[in-house]
């Protein structure tokens, strides 16, 4: 028996059209003293301890995280920074096709840098939070021959006053805003590292790692070709997916999975049962769902788990 709360619309959302990839790597080609920032790293990071083994633990943790290059960016002091543009003959070439990575692909977004010159260079770009999306187009200016930096007054329609560095290291572009540069949507942000190779997503395999084939197949014979594409697929391949053993009432054992994206609409809840029970209750943008093959469950909600 299958039970349906509410029937598919027609309604259809871009999501996967911006859905865009991310994946990249790491290491320090620009020391803090090269930008002269106001101290990239934060000297607190290392309490002091008596005990020598954890002197050497905390020594090896502090260089890790001066190592890092988000830290090297979220440490900066961004309004002082800007007061050190300055042109740069020897810089690095950020110029190309920049690509988020090692990001949800649902929070993802794209760089486009031309016309550089020893002042600094034009960048575009598109990005995405769900399905909420946001663009910039301005200039960016040099501080040092691996970062740039630009302000609200530099990006075309920004929305409030703020700063954006761009900071290049080992072929990983990484970028950090201030909220409102730029023309952004409801928490999207352009605040992702960005790679001219190929993106990598942290949730790529969602698919297989979370269900078999046959859990699947057993899945669209019961919803349908229409919700299985949209929300199901569209929401396992992007979103954030949460598999864990758990049983049934009666004590038969389950696989339980969760799949959600923040404060998305869109999310989904399945109990594959061991006996072939599935139980599915899914949330698309306007309509709720509720699917199962248990000819005995007469309710519209999800059994309890334990």
């Amino acid at each position: 028996m299958k039970l349906k709360v509410l029937g598919a619309t027609a309604f259809s959302l871009m999501l996967s059209l911006f859905l865009i990839s991310c994946g990249a790597t790491e290491d320090d080609s620009i020391e803090p003293d090269t930008v002269n920032a106001q101290a990239l790293i934060s000297t607190e990071y290392v309490s002091e301890v008596s005990d020598a083994d954890s002197s050497v633990s905390n020594a090896s943790e502090a260089k890790s995280f001066e190592d890092d290059p988000w830290n090297k960016v979220y440490q900066l002091d961004m309004p002082s920074l800007y007061s050190q543009i300055t042109e740069v003959n020897d810089a690095e070439n950020f110029e190309g096709s920049w690509e988020a990575t090692n990001c949800l692909s649902a929070v993802s977004g794209s760089l486009n840098i031309t016309n550089q010159t020893s002042k600094g260079f034009h960048v575009e770009g598109d990005f995405l939070y769900g399905y909420r999306t946001g663009t910039l187009s301005g200039e960016a200016y040099f501080v040092s021959p691996n970062m740039a930096i630009c302000s609200q007054n530099d990006i075309e329609d920004s929305t409030s006053d703020g700063y954006m560095v761009l900071y290049l290291e080992n072929d990983s572009l990484y970028v950090n805003s201030d909220p409102g540069v730029g023309s952004m949507g409801m928490s999207v942000s352009p605040n992702n590292e960005y790679t001219k190779g190929e993106p990598v997503y942290k949730n790529g395999d969602n698919l297989n790692k979370t269900f078999t084939q046959e859990e699947l197949d057993n899945i669209l014979k019961l919803v349908g070709d229409e919700v299985y594409k949209y929300p199901f697929l569209e929401c396992t391949n992007n979103f954030i997916v949460d598999s864990s053993e758990k049983a049934l009432d009666s004590g038969v054992s389950c696989k339980y999975v969760q799949c959600y994206f923040s404060d998305m609409p869109e999310n989904y809840t399945a109990i594959l049962a061991s006996d072939g029970r599935i139980y599915i209750e899914l949330h698309s943008y306007s309509e709720d769902y509720f699917f199962t093959n248990d000819s005995d469950w007469t309710s519209n909600k999800m059994p309890e788990v334990k």
